[in-house]
């Protein structure tokens, strides 16, 4: 999972991290479909005609679809504004559906293909790489792009229940790939939430037939099963990963972040925090897994307890997928735990953070509620791995990872 601010501050100021390629000349393995996770697909925009915008300098109406994200350009003063405005999404209450802004149309970019999943920025400027370096050692081991590596993008911004065109067309891609492939079983290659969103698929959209048919295996990279503490802080004052709060102020995205029905959908859930363990601790109250409706109602969002009714919880007690799982995720990285409020601080301003383990983003109780599936798989493996000190980004481009993911699609693992 990684969510939307962490992808933001990590294509911003992260520093280039060399690509590892393993070997040549090898045949290609199993056919591979990537699904990218929070803020791991491209989206395009276009302006219809907006009946207001946030600053003189935001557009209303544009000629053509242009690059929403990821677009480094747009992170400026102002502008920044004006980005997050387009990106922000209205839900509608009767529904329990979200649309986009008034006036504001989008689009994902490159269903099918592996390159806007590769490099979310479209110059392929360093800070939006993404799953380039798994590719392009892939490529390296005997794989074609748009063959036998694909990638199935989607709007992250969204939760799965409303995603059902997508699911569908992803259970198409898979049928195709296979097909393509001499009918060769699928590896399902997800990164952060597009592990939960897949796992909703697995459980949702196909029988144990189709899947026995179909999938090799579901490998998964830094998986929030679980949840993400990170979502608490999200939802209460905005987050923007602790940089340059003049740049990237945690109230400006705050009203954004909080109109992703996605961000709900990671709330830390109670399979793996008890009712009594504090998630939010203010100078008058505790917030738990217990009394979420007064958390939402206090942070004056009462808009996310009906967002959280409806997403939070669609994978239920995260059962098993009944398919082969190879468990990847990060350790030894502080990660948040626990929030604290001074007086008056509460919901507007940062809290203190209070630390534990994991990937920096994920939980690690979040990131391993997999072997909890161990021998409860309808008799298919489930291994887990821990790649040590790898965040919740750079576990991409792990060489541990890396070869990881080489034995899964080989089946060595």
């Amino acid at each position: 999972m990684r969510l939307l601010i962490c992808f933001l501050a990590f294509f911003i100021f992260q520093k280039s991290i060399n690509c590892w390629r393993f070997g040549g000349g090898k045949q290609a393995g199993l056919p591979v479909v990537l699904v990218p996770g929070d803020g791991g697909s491209q989206l395009e925009s276009n302006l219809t005609g907006k009946p207001s915008v946030v600053h003189y300098v935001c557009a209303k109406q544009t000629a053509d679809y242009f690059d929403l994200w990821l677009n480094l350009q747009l992170f400026t003063p102002l502008v920044i504004d004006c980005w997050a405005d387009n990106m922000q999404l209205v839900y509608n209450t009767t529904t329990g559906l979200s649309d986009n802004m008034p006036g504001v149309k989008t689009r994902v970019v490159g269903f099918g293909t592996t390159e806007s999943v590769e490099w979310l920025d479209k110059s392929k400027a360093s800070q939006g790489r993404y799953f380039f370096d798994i590719v392009d050692a892939m490529v390296s081991w005997g794989y074609k792009r748009g063959k036998n590596i694909v990638g199935a993008p989607f709007d992250w911004r969204k939760s799965p229940n409303e995603l059902n065109d997508y699911l569908i067309q992803l259970k198409s891609l898979i049928e195709n790939t296979y097909r393509w492939n001499d009918n060769q079983k699928v590896v399902i290659l997800g990164h952060s939430m597009g592990n939960p969103l897949s796992l909703y698929f697995l459980q949702n959209y196909v029988d144990q037939a189709w899947k026995d048919k179909y999938i090799a295996s579901f490998v998964s990279l830094a998986a929030p099963w679980a949840g993400s503490m990170q979502i608490v802080r999200l939802f209460a004052s905005g987050y923007n990963m602790n940089y340059y709060r003049v740049v990237l102020p945690p109230s400006k995205l705050r009203g954004m972040q909080r109109s992703f029905t996605s961000s709900a959908f990671l709330f830390p859930s109670p399979v793996s925090w008890l009712p009594f363990e504090v998630l939010a601790e203010t100078a008058d109250k505790n917030y738990t897994v217990s009394n979420i409706q007064e958390f939402f109602t206090d942070i004056n969002y009462e808009t996310g307890w009906e967002q959280y009714k409806q997403s939070a919880r669609l994978n239920g007690n995260v059962t098993s997928p009944g398919v082969p799982v190879h468990c990847i995720y990060g350790t030894g990285v502080p990660t948040p735990e626990r929030f604290k409020w001074d007086k008056g601080y509460f919901p507007d301003y940062p809290p203190t953070e209070y630390y534990g383990d994991g990937d920096g983003t994920v939980n690690l109780r979040s990131a391993r509620f997999c072997q909890t599936w161990k021998d409860k798989n309808n008799g298919k493996d489930v291994t887990t791995h821990e790649v040590f000190q790898a965040d919740h980004m750079a576990i991409l481009k792990h060489p541990n990872t890396i070869e990881l993911v080489r034995k899964a699609i080989y089946q060595q693992l």
